[in-house]
């Protein structure tokens, strides 16, 4: 049985994303893919991951669970006392919204489109 919603990304947000590469490709071996000016994915972590240096970056790391079908993820979310913190926006490859669940964690959801 495939799972419905299965955490496949993590996001780290950066101030200094040049610095932070400098340290993870130093300190683990991980090298990079630039996206633009504000963000790099990570690759050789084990995980797909990338580092965030944008204006709306998330203030903790960010789990990001990966589904087949976004629009039932927010409704799940919601139903289940989740609070959309980011509405569904489209980015190179997918789909995504962010949410914030009880207690207090920011997680996002996404979608692949290609």
């Amino acid at each position: 049985m495939t799972q419905k919603y299965q955490i496949d990304y993590i996001e780290f947000p950066s101030s200094d994303i040049a610095a932070t590469k400098l340290f993870f490709g130093s300190a683990f071996g991980w090298s990079f893919t630039g996206y633009g000016p504000s963000y790099e994915a990570i690759n050789d972590a084990g995980i797909d991951g990338g580092i965030d240096g944008g204006d709306t970056r998330t203030a903790a790391t960010l789990a990001v669970i990966r589904t087949g079908d976004i629009e039932q993820a927010e409704r799940d979310v919601v139903a289940a006392g989740g609070v959309i913190t980011m509405p569904a926006y489209d980015f190179p490859g997918g789909r995504r919204f962010h949410f914030r669940a009880p207690g207090g964690i920011e997680l996002a959801v996404w979608i692949a489109t290609e």
